[in-house]
């Protein structure tokens, strides 16, 4: 598969959720009284990074209610796609947007550049921030030894894109991705 290949199928992937994220906000509210809100905020959540998770959608009827929308079903495609990307052996695997594992000895991340790189996807500054169902942000991320797990929620492709390149300028020298283990580690 070629880079022109992989790029079209990350596409198609954050499609794929992005046009289920619609459609569930809009059943959502259709079922809701109160203000609504996409992608709110929250920080002091344990386990993720920063303590910092964006909620995928919020009503409020005198009591805030908080609801996540997890995409269930997995864009179709061969599950043992090699790929070089900025120097590093990079090995695909069926995942989902919401949920994206990535693989790697996690001691070679540089901390400056991943910190970088969450602070501008995750929006901390409000920079990019709008009434649109789709503020193009982050949902959270949680680092752990050997894994980084990403909920792009509504980003652009250039958020993973993004993070290929802090992996690569990390020295990471082989990446596994994929969701619910999919990923096979890289021999």
């Amino acid at each position: 598969m070629d880079m022109d290949d992989v790029q079209e199928l990350v596409r198609r992937v954050r499609q794929k959720y992005v046009d289920h994220f619609v459609s569930a906000v809009g059943e959502l509210a259709a079922g809701s009284q109160g203000s609504l809100a996409t992608e709110v905020k929250f920080s002091n959540v344990d386990s993720f990074y920063r303590n910092l998770i964006a909620v995928d959608f919020v009503s409020n009827d005198g009591q805030p209610n908080p609801q996540f929308i997890n995409s269930d079903t997995y864009l179709k495609f061969s599950p043992d796609i090699r790929a070089e990307i900025g120097g590093m052996d990079v090995f695909i695997s069926p995942f989902k947007w919401d949920e994206v594992h990535f693989k790697f000895d996690t001691k070679d991340l540089d901390d400056d550049l991943f910190e970088e790189w969450f602070r501008t996807w995750f929006d901390i500054d409000g920079e990019r921030e709008t009434m649109e169902v789709v503020g193009n942000i982050i949902h959270s991320t949680q680092l752990h030894d050997g894994r980084l797990t990403v909920d792009f929620g509504t980003a652009d492709v250039d958020a993973f894109w993004h993070l290929l390149q802090i992996l690569s300028k990390s020295g990471v020298p082989s990446l596994a991705i994929g969701t619910d283990d999919i990923a096979q580690p890289l021999n």
